[in-house]
């Protein structure tokens, strides 16, 4: 992995092995050099929209953006204060990412998954008319 820095060493990106940065949504917060805009429906026509079910039925935050050129996809996933996000341009690498995160709060918050909660009952009061 590759970490680009800012000037006084804050990360700004981390590469993979193999990727470049003109590989990225024009960095993340780019000038829009070159990057085709994501077609968003396109982007969640996989399993993302079941995999993000998966973990919100965990208790944990998921979130999506784009970047400000709209080349990448951002999704963030926050659980006990703790996140992490990744910005992707293909819905495959998202999906490995999401899959990934299911396994690892899995085995963190030590549950397995069940049945879908049944919903909380209303109390419901009863009304009297005023005479």
């Amino acid at each position: 992995m590759v970490v680009l820095l800012r000037p006084g060493g804050t990360a700004i990106a981390h590469l993979k092995p193999g990727q470049r940065k003109g590989d990225m949504a024009s960095g993340l917060l780019g000038n829009g050099n070159g990057a085709s805009a994501i077609d968003a429906r396109a982007f969640f026509d996989s399993d993302i929209p079941q995999l993000a079910g998966t973990l919100i039925d965990m208790g944990v935050l998921v979130s999506f953006g784009t970047t400000r050129d709209r080349g990448a996809i951002s999704i963030s996933v926050t659980h006990n204060g703790d996140w992490d996000r990744e910005y992707f341009r293909h819905a495959d690498e998202a999906a490995d990412w999401l899959r990934r995160a299911v396994d690892i709060l899995r085995g963190r918050i030590g549950i397995e998954l069940m049945a879908a909660p049944e919903p909380a009952q209303t109390a419901t009061r009863g009304r009297s008319r005023l005479r």
